[in-house]
């Protein structure tokens, strides 16, 4: 198995490092970051303003399931970012650190959706009172919201890694030439 799982990773990084740009992740990682956001602040908001359609409940929900597909296109992209980077061992400790964080993010949102289609499709008429897995028809439950925080929680510090490990460390920034802008005699 793990085998296969080198020869496909392999495969991914000689056609990724060919279709795309070195700053390809840079350029995805917004969007796992706000969608995940997006369903959380939804979903506390369909808590306290219930409307007849549910819509933020739903709205909450595809947020989730788009945040979940975006995570897994941002780690697929740096896959191939990380191929263009030189590392020392203090960038290497912290990548380690960004991907154990970006795995968690990802295991929570999986469950963060599949709680939410548990909840979504109540099999029977007594499924739909609420409870720790099911509230009925289209509403967030008390263990999507569980989720929902891990998910959130763990995009942030995935984020906040992955910002020292360019803000702080200069991982993947070439030839930047820092300048320093004139104001004029009268600015400090």
């Amino acid at each position: 198995m793990a085998a296969l799982w080198g020869s496909i990773l392999g495969l991914w990084i000689r056609i990724g490092t060919r279709l795309f740009p070195p700053v390809i992740h840079p350029m995805m990682v917004h969007f796992p970051i706000v969608l995940l956001w997006g369903s959380f602040l939804t979903a506390l908001l369909g808590l306290v303003w219930r409307t007849q359609d549910r819509f933020l409940d739903r709205a909450s929900f595809w947020l989730a399931v788009l945040g979940f597909i975006a995570g897994v296109v941002t780690a697929a992209t740096g896959v191939i970012s990380e191929q263009f980077v030189k590392w020392n061992p203090t960038t290497s400790a912290l990548l380690q650190t960004h991907q154990a964080y970006a795995i968690l993010t990802g295991l929570f949102t999986f469950l963060l959706v599949v709680s939410r289609m548990v909840a979504r499709y109540p099999r029977t008429h007594s499924d739909r009172q609420w409870s720790l897995f099911r509230s009925g028809r289209g509403r967030s439950t008390l263990l999507s919201l569980i989720f929902g925080l891990g998910a959130v929680v763990m995009v942030t510090m995935t984020a906040s890694i992955g910002g020292t490990m360019v803000y702080q460390y200069g991982t993947g920034v070439h030839g930047v030439a820092f300048h320093t802008p004139h104001f004029g005699p009268h600015h400090p």
